[in-house]
């Protein structure tokens, strides 16, 4: 993982969930949450709910998928079901499907959690032999360790620190929370000092996000080295990377399940 402790704990999880840093160390989640200390009490608990959130999401993502099943058992003559059992099934999970959500299967588990690597080979053993018993629960579980177990680690040392820190924000936390300048303040073109001062971000992570063309700026000077950024840019930017509130979360979560229903 980056030792940029200053990232957005935003893109970290996004780094978590897509299994980018496989090989991640404790220490790295350590030195990361001890920065989010820093912000006391009130910055973890945020953090954590962010973190929750996010396992939340991840898991509502997938769902396990049994038409295919169920056809292979009517065709068998082994399904006693009411008559129009496979249509209701099919056009529910097609729903789910333009969701945007993932029909899990014991393929796609097994092949998941190849991907991501086995244990040894006893982990290996016992997970084909529940692809071939058709235990979808088993490889679900196995599939989910693997995969939040980075976000879980993270989870924990998070709760960890909330039992020791001080509710006190630090000197930096407090400034930042000071009313900001308004954006007419703002000089229309400006530089990166001024762009950590809007953003909030620290200068290795403006560079960082403007050299991955996630940050709009401008280039001048000899060659393009000079950065520089329009403040209606980085407006746009700002406002345009919006996280929702958990009563929007819980909102769009219960519209989801009564889509289902």
């Amino acid at each position: 993982m980056d030792t940029d402790f200053s990232m957005p704990l935003s893109d970290v999880i996004k780094i978590l969930l897509k299994g980018e840093e496989r090989e991640l160390h404790e220490r790295d989640l350590l030195g990361y949450v001890e920065n989010l200390a820093r912000g006391g009490k009130e910055a973890l608990q945020q953090a954590l709910k962010e973190v929750e959130t996010a396992i939340t999401g991840w898991n509502d993502s997938y769902f396990i998928s049994t038409y295919e099943k169920r056809v292979d058992q009517f065709k068998q003559g082994k399904l006693n079901r009411a008559p129009g059992y496979l249509d209701d099934l099919f056009f529910k999970e097609d729903l789910l499907i333009k969701e945007g959500k993932v029909g899990l299967t014991v393929d796609y588990l097994y092949n998941a959690i190849e991907k991501l690597g086995f244990i040894d080979g006893n982990h290996q053993d016992a997970v084909t032999s529940a692809w071939a018993l058709d235990d979808i629960e088993f490889l679900k579980t196995q599939w989910e360790d693997l995969a939040l177990g980075q976000i879980r680690a993270l989870r924990a040392i998070i709760k960890d620190a909330l039992k020791t820190v001080s509710p006190k924000v630090s000197d930096e936390v407090q400034n930042a929370n000071r009313p900001q300048k308004q954006l007419a303040e703002y000089p229309e073109v400006f530089g990166v000092g001024v762009c950590c001062e809007m953003t909030g971000y620290k200068k290795n992570t403006v560079y960082k996000l403007t050299a991955r063309g996630d940050m709009p700026c401008c280039r001048s000077g000899n060659y393009g080295r000079k950065l520089v950024f329009r403040r209606e840019d980085i407006f746009a930017w700002m406002t345009a990377r919006r996280q929702e509130t958990n009563d929007e979360f819980i909102t769009r979560m219960d519209e989801r399940l009564a889509a289902r229903k």
